[in-house]
């Protein structure tokens, strides 16, 4: 009787079972990702459309320029940076770079559904920016709200060029200007300038309140509308409140700071080259080490200085007539946990968390002030120690010099896809990166507390504390909780009134959570897969046996998938997940197929080249028409006298486009994306093939050799603009030259016409024409272009100058570096780079495209 009465029971734990195991395996079939996550941190691109839904793609591991080899003074070989890995089999060291737990919190920055488009402008916005680059990008998002609330045009802002730096860039220069403009047209009207008409109108110049509300915005600046046209915000750092403002004006502010102002093409390249440079090495420490001349003049902190060089600073402090507070007591200052961490505090710190002395530590920094004679104790701790000077030659960072703003935007990139960052002062960088990080979900970002090591550095310096056990226990402790994890942003500190209460509330850009951060996961889920416990309403429990651990592990890997894809909970976004994941497995079976066909005819690579090349030089800056639209496919086109012999490139193109359309699962691809897909893939066998050569004709060491110096890692750009739109007709004739018979003179004028100069000429000069001797010989005569086809014909030359038949891979990469890799990568850097824009000259790019619903599961149908 007893055991009839279980059996009612037992059949409910096997369809609760069943049921637990189908919600599982619906996760995992329709959200592609893995599994189980790696001990190497996510490997994402920076820059999320930077934005939040950018294609999530590896970029193949460049090592660093042959001065690499003699790492300041420290001979550190190839060899011995890969050693930098040889403690990954000890758990201590994995816990080093794991990252937090998010939490089930993912990045959520749409709109509610009541918001709308901008209605009819009152008048327009100019904004002065003000400070260093991160204080200048949190007020020209916040001038994108404010340019909301008042209904504004915003005219592009006006970036700082007086400041400590005096950076002459334009808004251009560091950030992606037609992406910023585009990315916001649902948001904000923003022109690139003011009409001409209004150019000369009087304008109510004002500096805003800090850290005001939407009173302030609505009442008393809205109503200058009713004597102005035109308004000019003279600073915009902190002219926005942190807190209590609408949901979708915080949400506008995240989509503008982390979705549309992102960096420019040239910026965002170089910067992801010195990740892959610095992550070729291994896990990786951005350091933002703010022991900078202006950060200690500014904080007036002297720890550790000499008397000539406090005097120093000082006097910088009383001459800059923006810094109010002059008279400081560095002690006081210091005891407070105002001053920036030294150097040799920082070595201390790092090492009482536990990190190796081989750890890689890149300085994400300016000049550090006193150079190496307060470097030395760091580097005797740490002496795997980078900069951008060394992981770049000065050919690559040249375009970047005298600055400041770009440089620092290369800092950025690299600090943000660091394994660990670690600010030693919470100025602006360290709270736009912070912020930047934990609205990204990214690694460790240890967040040093400054008052509490300065009294334990201080009982070292006294004798009464010794580095040991102890004191690494103390530190750890003390920063168990500041890793960077998800977490409500902070109030205002309690007792503060007035101005001093809105200035010590935590920093919109610092902690964007909770207003653009959604869990995406019930708070509670415990799971215990022993005696399995499952907890669905924190009442009632169900307790199952042994042998259902695995539907309990379906359960864990379901709510994992759920818990990082993007959400099929809550306002996060699987789709965009699903969709990248979609687009980079389309993209990937393109590139086998054109491997193949150019494989099978190699002859045909410069064809390819100048096939792309002649498809987008129809575009014509004045009316935004023509460019890489494959409108070269046309007979009509393609017959014309400068696409002569370029018939054979375009049928290997066709020829590939029908193997391509029928294993695509969203329709054809367009002419105007496999145009230059095809022209990639020629650059990256052309650049195999000299790897394979320098290899003696050893294919799989020209793949290793490639590979670990080649310039795959070049093109995650170029592989973001993919959803290109075929024109319906051919380009207009007389647009693109015929190039062997065009001057110097035309050939710069054309290129000046889309954007390029004497570099992109010569860079592409061996693709314009059919006698490239002939037409480098021509440009060599010109004194704008000369140096540069010297440059790339040197590369070109030093490449071919040695192969190896006998020796080994090791041996290539320790003596041959400075041959391969120097000397041939500033023109395959140069020649990516120059393609990538060229790809998107004029187009609007469907980042939708190629993308499909996943298949549903008819539940009906399967067997519990």
């Amino acid at each position: 009787m007893q055991r009839r009465r279980w059996i009612p029971l037992l059949l409910l734990r096997k369809l609760l079972s069943a049921a637990i195991c189908l919600i599982a395996f619906m996760a995992l079939f329709s959200v592609h990702v893995h599994l189980f996550p790696s001990s190497k941190p996510n490997n994402h691109k920076f820059n999320d459309k930077i934005h939040t839904s950018h294609d999530l793609q590896s970029w193949t591991q460049e090592l660093a320029p042959p001065h690499l080899s003699i790492f300041s003074k420290i001979p550190l070989h190839i060899s011995k940076i890969r050693k930098l890995n040889g403690s990954r089999g000890n758990s201590d060291y994995k816990k080093l770079w794991k990252p937090p737990s998010n939490r089930g919190f993912l990045p959520c920055t749409r709109p509610t559904p009541n918001y709308t488009t901008p209605t009819e402008s009152r008048g327009y916005l100019l904004v002065h920016t003000n400070g260093g680059l991160n204080q200048m990008r949190a007020g020209i998002c916040d001038m994108v709200a404010v340019a909301r609330i008042i209904n504004a045009t915003l005219v592009i802002p006006e970036l700082d060029k007086r400041s400590f730096w005096h950076d002459t860039s334009n808004f251009s220069d560091v950030f992606d200007e037609e992406h910023f403009i585009n990315s916001l047209a649902n948001d904000v009207k923003i022109i690139k300038k003011l009409p001409t008409e209004l150019v000369n109108e009087t304008r109510m110049i004002k500096q805003f309140i800090s850290w005001s509300g939407m009173d302030y915005y609505e009442n008393e600046i809205a109503r200058l509308w009713e004597d102005f046209q035109v308004i000019r915000a003279s600073k915009s750092d902190s002219r926005l409140a942190n807190n209590n403002l609408p949901p979708n004006i915080q949400k506008l502010r995240c989509r503008a700071c982390y979705e549309a102002l992102r960096f420019s093409p040239h910026i965002e390249q170089m910067g992801k080259l010195l990740v892959e440079r610095m992550r070729s090495f291994g896990p990786y420490i951005a350091l933002h080490l703010r022991y900078e001349k202006d950060m200690l003049a500014f904080s007036g902190c002297t720890h550790d200085l000499s008397p000539d060089e406090a005097d120093e600073l000082r006097i910088i402090r009383e001459n800059t007539s923006y810094w109010k507070i002059k008279d400081i007591d560095p002690i006081e200052q210091r005891s407070k946990g105002y001053c920036p961490l030294t150097p040799k505090e920082v070595g201390i710190f790092l090492t009482a968390l536990g990190y190796p002395s081989n750890t890689l530590i890149y300085i994400a920094a300016g000049e550090i002030y006193g150079s190496e004679s307060h470097m030395t104790e760091l580097r005797s701790r740490y002496p795997s120690i980078m900069r951008k000077e060394k992981l770049a030659s000065v050919e690559e960072l040249e375009p970047f010099a005298n600055h400041a703003s770009q440089m620092a935007a290369l800092d950025y990139i690299v600090s943000i896809e660091s394994d660990v960052f670690i600010p030693t002062y919470s100025g602006n960088m360290a709270r736009a990166v912070e912020g930047h990080r934990r609205f990204l979900g990214r690694g460790r970002t240890i967040l040093p507390d400054r008052k509490a090591l300065v009294r334990l550095f201080d009982k070292l310096n006294q004798g009464t504390m010794s580095e040991g056990e102890n004191l690494s226990n103390r530190i750890i402790l003390l920063h168990k909780r500041r890793l960077g994890s998800p977490r409500k942003r902070k109030g205002p500190i309690s007792g503060t009134k007035g101005m001093d209460r809105f200035r010590s509330e935590e920093a919109f850009y610092a902690n964007p959570l909770p207003d653009c951060l959604c869990r995406t996961e019930p708070p509670h889920v415990p799971i215990c897969c022993n005696t399995v416990k499952i907890d669905v309403s924190g009442e009632s429990q169900v307790h199952l046996r042994r042998r259902d651990i695995l539907k309990c592990s379906g359960v864990a890997i379901g709510l994992e998938l759920i818990g990082n894809s993007g959400s099929l909970v809550g306002n996060a976004n699987a789709a965009d997940l699903i969709q990248r994941r979609q687009r980079s497995e389309f993209q990937s079976k393109i590139k086998g197929t054109l491997y193949r066909a150019i494989k099978g005819n190699p002859d045909i690579i410069p064809s390819l080249l100048t096939l792309a090349i002649n498809d987008a030089f129809t575009y014509d800056k004045a009316t935004k028409s023509g460019g890489p639209n494959g409108s070269i496919r046309f007979s009509s086109e393609i017959s014309r006298t400068e696409n002569q012999g370029l018939s054979a490139a375009l049928n290997l193109v066709e020829e590939a486009k029908k193997e391509i359309d029928s294993y695509s699962k969203a329709g054809p691809i367009s002419y105007a994306d496999l145009i230059h897909y095809a022209a990639q893939s020629a650059v990256k066998a052309t650049f195999l093939a000299s790897a394979i050569r320098k290899c003696g004709g050893n294919e799989e060491k020209g793949n290793q050799l490639y590979n670990a110096y080649g310039s795959s890692g070049q093109w995650g750009l170029f592989e973001r603009q993919f959803g290109r739109a075929d024109a319906e007709g051919p380009d207009p004739e007389g647009r693109v030259p015929v190039w062997e018979k065009a001057s110097v003179q035309e050939k710069k004028d054309k290129f000046s016409a889309v954007g390029f100069g004497p570099r992109q000429l010569a860079v592409l000069s061996a693709f314009l024409g059919p006698d490239q001797i002939a037409t480098e010989t021509l440009l060599a005569a010109d004194p704008d272009v000369a140096p540069w086809v010297q440059n790339y014909q040197r590369s070109r030359e030093t490449v071919s100058q040695t192969n190896y038949e006998a020796n080994s891979f090791q041996d290539i990469v320790l003596l041959e570096i400075h041959y391969y890799y120097m000397d041939s990568l500033l023109f395959q850097v140069d020649l990516i780079n120059t393609f990538t824009k060229l790809s998107t000259l004029g187009q609007q790019i469907n980042y939708e495209a190629y993308t499909y619903a996943p298949p549903k599961i008819d539940i009906t149908k399967l067997k519990l």
